[in-house]
């Protein structure tokens, strides 16, 4: 449901492609299963919440020219359907050592080699592919028209013992087949299709597979596309989806279950929560095992509420759980206990995976458990439904990288996922795969076929830093790091390049998302030694990556006379700036420099700036440490006094209210809503009780302004959990709809900053190098001026940091109703799910000015 995919979706239903129908793994053992799941090696593989996956490692493959579509696996035979001209070795470009191959290929899913024996070149684009269950023969469904040179309209069977086509079936299609499903004695079908063999048709059809035939008595009709089916193991239920809303008439909205004898409609009660149908959404995949049938849908605008992959009750139709990861889903693939999808989510933090970015970041493959974990929490964004409370999987570690590809014209990767209980093989039009040139095809193996040769990620925040401020001891600190397929890493610190014998190894799980700090600290050092660490991280297949940090001297040898301290103080208005570099050591350097503003404020760096909530006299101290730990302060006292005319509101909350704010310095009373004894004022802050579910706003109602620039500091007394806590400025207010800055701190500790319009985000980003812990202070500011259009900005940062120079996130608006003076306040959301409740959110410093 996002701007990008509008016309790429509507292309990709209404042109030339398809997402493959239910492909069933069938193979030797004619089954569906094995190993698979969280990472390649999670700690207990036998916890359903961390079942273990394939690995991230791109193993070579037959590569194509075009873009495939789908794909099923027959013992050790990956068939392939889709757009394309030509198959190339892995390793060749484009153009080069090619064998023509028309729509239809396939190859070795051990090797990657293709199958030279198979050749059926179709006319036209191949869309769907499924085998029998018995592994004797793969069908082929599309816009074709010829296959191997022969008539064939639209279905061709093909022989997996001889590779050629069988003959004696031979349906006539009216048109596309978008969609097919096998048992050993019939085929489903689905498209646009309203006739087989001249017979009239409702998008759906069973034909017999031994002559072609429509099969009259199966009465299942569509009233609208049908764009995935699935058939259960035993051939009792087939499932299908699409855009259709009724299905023999009946309510089914884009989902439903057939008897697979008679095609009477049976219930399928996820198509009540689960709503994709009609022109502007719809269900795009399906994949049956003995006990549950998986799907997946897209978005975008009215008909549909639902982006992600769902699992279901195989015979009850009950949903089992739920995934709203935000963009469309293509395809699905169940394999033991995981299920594999893929498509391209930009969201995941609804089911505990990583959030939205700005800007916005596509993972194309995904993985969940099988099982069902947890609930989905609450959806920030209003633009999509909310599905808070449904049951939900967990998020595996497996995100390998795909690059979008240019062949279709919608800037996709992948489009299809198949495999076995060794293997899963991914299609579509990606040209690159984990930084590797591989166009369209890919496998990945499990760590008993190919143990992963992608290692942790080796960037520059994981270097050590070392410091010694306390005699005999050297603390060592660094930011953890992730692996795209292994979330335990393990750390090992050693001294001086003694690799073989770490002073320190430990073990910490992290994904790309949320890495934290780390540190250990040395003692027993001789006091004047130098020294260097290494840091080594090494994931569970063994992969490695090492960095080296600076030298560090150990405090306490001899004599360390004490650094100079100074600094000039810079003024304008309520701000100042300082800029320490003047200060000096006499045997070393400076190491690092500690601000205090005299207000609760303060701030790290050599130079650093900062907005005071009111006019005063305060006392700026400068601390600096040198690089043997001893430290120095020096004090200025600095007068700042307001712009005239310039403050709109301000309040330092120097007093001690309960059951409401009182009135501010300036701007008048403050006016709460809800309960009265949620609200309290004590010790410099303005409190809110704030319980889960629950909005809670404080105005200045006195005020009118259409310029006003809102600084203020936050905090809360407790970690949030679930969907976290979000903290908001309200820098115009009209009536019920206004516009806001907002801090969204996460329960994995993730801030981001948002911007919205009447409860609507219509920008955010993530605060990259923030880690919120209780009690630390963010300095939120926001601006909002002008009207026809009104301009939106705001940034967020840590109180003890520099103010950012750039905004973070700005966007323009003229929504008819907030084009006039409004009033400004501060407000607080806590996720439904939070738990202990309630979360005490603290205000401090609040001031509002006039924009110039």
């Amino acid at each position: 449901m996002d701007t990008t995919t509008k016309s790429g979706r509507a292309r990709v239903l209404g042109m030339f492609t398809a997402v493959a129908s239910a492909l069933l793994l069938i193979g030797g053992g004619l089954s569906i299963g094995g190993a698979a799941s969280a990472d390649t090696r999670p700690v207990d593989p036998t916890n359903p919440a961390t079942p273990p996956t394939v690995d991230g490692s791109v193993l070579p493959t037959t590569q194509m020219d075009g873009v495939a579509w789908a794909q099923t696996v027959v013992g050790n035979t990956v068939y392939v359907a889709g757009k394309f001209t030509a198959a190339r070795p892995s390793g060749s470009p484009a153009g080069s050592n090619t064998t023509p191959r028309s729509n239809f290929l396939a190859y070795d899913v051990t090797t990657g080699v293709l199958k030279t024996t198979i050749n059926v070149p179709l006319n036209a684009q191949a869309l769907a592919v499924a085998a029998s269950p018995d592994g004797s023969r793969v069908y082929l469904a599309g816009d074709f028209t010829t296959a191997g040179g022969a008539t064939y309209y639209r279905i061709v069977a093909i022989s997996t013992a001889t590779g050629q086509i069988i003959s004696s079936f031979r349906p006539a299609m009216a048109s596309q087949v978008r969609a097919i499903a096998a048992t050993n004695t019939a085929l489903y079908a689905g498209g646009t299709f309203t006739s087989v063999n001249g017979i009239a048709t409702g998008y759906i059809a069973k034909i017999d597979a031994s002559n072609g035939s429509l099969v009259t008595s199966w009465k299942a009709s569509a009233d609208y596309v049908v764009d995935a089916l699935a058939v259960s193991p035993d051939g009792s239920r087939v499932y299908a989806g699409g855009r259709f809303q009724k299905m023999d008439g009946a309510a089914n909205y884009g989902l439903a279950m057939v008897d697979g004898t008679s095609g009477a409609v049976l219930p399928f009660p996820t198509n009540t929560i689960v709503r994709d149908a009609g022109v502007n959404a719809g269900i795009t995949a399906l994949a049956a095992t003995s006990d549950r049938v998986y799907g997946s849908g897209y978005v975008f605008g009215s008909g549909g509420n639902f982006e992600g992959a769902f699992s279901s009750d195989a015979v009850t139709g009950a949903l089992v759980w739920m995934e709203d990861c935000h963009g469309d889903t293509y395809t699905v693939m169940p394999i033991g206990n995981v299920l594999y999808a893929a498509g391209h989510a930009h969201m995941c933090s609804n089911v505990g995976g990583f959030p939205e970015t700005n800007p916005r970041t596509y993972h194309h493959t995904l993985a969940f458990s099988k099982a069902r974990t947890g609930t989905l929490t609450n959806d920030g964004n209003r633009s999509y439904a909310n599905f808070r409370g449904q049951p939900s999987p967990s998020p595996l570690t497996w995100y390998p990288d795909f690059s979008t590809g240019t062949y279709t014209g919608q800037g996709q990767a992948v489009w299809s996922l198949s495999g076995n209980t060794n293997y899963v093989v991914a299609g579509g039009e990606f040209p690159t795969v984990n930084g590797k040139a591989q166009y369209g095809l890919t496998r990945f193996a499990t760590d008993s076929v190919s143990r992963s040769t992608m290692g942790p990620n080796n960037n520059t925040a994981l270097t050590p830093t070392a410091s010694s401020s306390t005699s005999g001891q050297a603390r060592i600190a660094w930011t953890s790091t992730y692996d795209m397929d292994n979330y335990q890493l393990t750390y090992a610190l050693s001294r001086d390049g003694n690799t073989a014998n770490p002073v320190y190894t430990t073990t910490k799980g992290n994904n790309f998302w949320n890495t934290s700090a780390m540190s250990f600290t040395e003692s027993g050092l001789t006091p004047g030694s130098a020294h260097t660490y290494t840091l080594t991280v090494t994931d569970p297949d063994g992969n490695q990556i090492a960095r080296s940090g600076n030298q560090v001297v150990i405090a306490g040898g001899g004599t360390n006379p004490p650094p100079v301290a100074s600094f000039t103080v810079g003024q304008n208005g309520l701000t100042i700036s300082v800029d320490g570099t003047a200060s000096s050591d006499p045997n070393g350097t400076i190491a690092s420099y500690a601000w205090n503003f005299g207000d609760g404020s303060t701030a790290t760096g050599s130079t650093a700036s900062h907005a005071y909530a009111a006019a005063g006299t305060y006392t700026v101290t400068l601390t600096v440490t040198d690089n043997q730990g001893a430290t120095n302060s020096t004090s200025k006292s600095v007068t700042v006094t307001a712009n005239s005319g310039n403050t709109i509101a301000q309040d330092t909350f120097q007093r001690t209210v309960s059951g409401g704010w009182g009135s501010a310095q300036t701007g008048g009373a403050w006016t709460g809503s809800g309960s009265a004894t949620q609200y309290s004022v004590s010790s410099g802050t303005g409190n809110i009780a704030d319980a889960a579910g629950t909005t809670a706003t404080e105005l200045l109602k006195s005020v009118s302004s259409t310029r006003t620039d809102t600084t203020v500091t936050l905090t809360t007394d407790i970690a949030p959990s679930g969907g976290g806590a979000f903290v908001s400025a309200i820098g115009r207010q009209v009536g019920s709809v206004a516009y806001e800055g907002r801090a969204w701190i996460s329960a994995s500790g993730a801030v981001q900053v948002q911007l919205l319009q009447s409860g609507t985000t219509i920008q955010s980003a993530v605060v990259s190098g923030v880690t919120y812990t209780p009690g630390m202070q963010l300095t939120l500011r926001v601006q909002v001026f002008g009207t026809s259009p009104t301009t939106i900005q705001a940034k967020l940062w840590p109180a003890t940091q520099a103010q950012p120079t750039n905004w973070q996130v700005s966007a323009t608006d003229s929504t008819a109703a907030l084009q006039a003076a409004g009033n400004v306040g501060l407000k607080a959301y806590l996720s439904g799910t939070a738990s202990p409740s309630p979360v005490t959110v603290k205000f401090a410093n609040y001031g509002v000015v006039a924009v110039p």
